[in-house]
């Protein structure tokens, strides 16, 4: 039984992406409201080959302003070329950390071919579609790709803007090797 007051130890929980932004790790970005006249756009979140930090995604959103058809997410290797969004920061403002992690997208495109199709959406109305990536970790050279077409009607010029939150840890090293 506790006599006095000073014993009660206190504690409190909090999420672990406000954890990691209280320490300078978490990011956020988006692209530009994308510009397109294909029927395909690719966008992704790269974790670069020579990143040394493993990518823990939080959340991807998808703003569209008007309805745009087939949304399909992937998980494969990086995918070269593409544009670098210049549009993001770090959540917490009392650290300029710059991430490793880029934000790049392609138009038109075609799916990377090692790419692994993880789940599909389907955009009918303008809005906002947010996608809890949780449970996905990118190591060094693997990318998160969303990929969205239209087969019917060219994607609306400026009608398009995806956005992500993420985290970064350093890899681990043991015996010469990253665990």
């Amino acid at each position: 039984m506790i006599d006095t007051i000073k014993e009660v130890c206190k504690e409190t929980s909090i999420p672990y992406p406000l954890y990691e932004s209280m320490i300078g790790k978490y990011f956020i970005g988006q692209t530009p409201f994308l510009p397109t006249n294909s029927n395909s756009l690719l966008v992704a979140l790269v974790n670069p080959k020579d990143s040394k930090v493993n990518i823990f995604l939080n959340v991807a959103t998808i703003t569209a302003l008007q309805a745009i058809g087939l949304v399909e997410f992937y998980l494969g290797s990086n995918l070269y070329g593409g544009t670098s969004s210049t549009l993001f920061s770090c959540t917490n403002t009392n650290f300029d950390t710059i991430p490793k992690g880029l934000i790049k997208y392609w138009e038109p495109t075609i799916i990377p071919n090692d790419a692994t199709s993880i789940f599909t959406r389907y955009i009918t109305n303008p809005g906002t579609e947010i996608v809890d990536g949780g449970q996905i970790i990118l190591a060094p050279g693997k990318s998160f790709y969303i990929y969205i077409s239209d087969s019917n009607h060219p994607l609306t010029y400026l009608s398009t803007r995806l956005a992500f939150g993420w985290w970064e840890e350093r890899r681990e090293c043991c015996n010469s090797k990253c665990c």
